[in-house]
């Protein structure tokens, strides 16, 4: 079952993905008992996005149990604590990045700390630049306007 879940790890990289994923598997959830005898991929197509609907296809040919409604709420239910259980870092910075930025600065979370991060990200531009970070309860402050406070000081 893990390797459900690790499929859909690698599609969500922001807090917002987090909550569009939740999301989807609430609509799963609350669709699962209409129609009985229809499979859920099935019920589900065109309603939630691919990525998920294509977990839950891939499990139903796998995992024959899963054909099951209480089954497939059961791990719904699962993928769902995994997901809200996944480590969060916050991370402030000046500008609003692109989807191949986020998945470096994910992968740099990922190869540094040597787990999935969800990255919580603020858009704050009078940092200038950099970043501050959260994580763990500590906070550190890489920003560009911190570092032009410091050379103020100094002058």
């Amino acid at each position: 079952m893990r390797e459900y879940f690790l499929k859909l790890d690698q599609k969500i990289k922001t807090k917002e993905d987090l909550i569009f994923f939740l999301e989807e598997i609430d609509l799963a959830s609350d669709l699962i008992l209409k129609e009985p005898k229809k499979k859920l991929s099935q019920k589900l197509k065109g309603k939630i996005t691919p990525d998920l609907v294509e977990i839950l296809e891939e499990l139903e040919k796998k995992e024959k149990q899963y054909q099951d409604p209480q089954e497939q709420i059961f791990f719904l239910q699962l993928l769902k604590n995994h997901l809200t259980s996944l480590p969060k870092v916050k991370i402030e910075i000046a500008f609003e990045p692109e989807r191949e930025t986020l998945e470096k600065i994910s992968q740099w979370f990922k190869e540094k700390l040597k787990k999935k991060m969800i990255l919580d990200l603020r858009i704050n531009p009078k940092i200038i630049g950099g970043a501050k970070i959260e994580y763990g309860g500590k906070w550190r402050d890489f920003s560009l306007a911190k570092k032009i406070k410091e050379m103020k000081f100094e002058i």
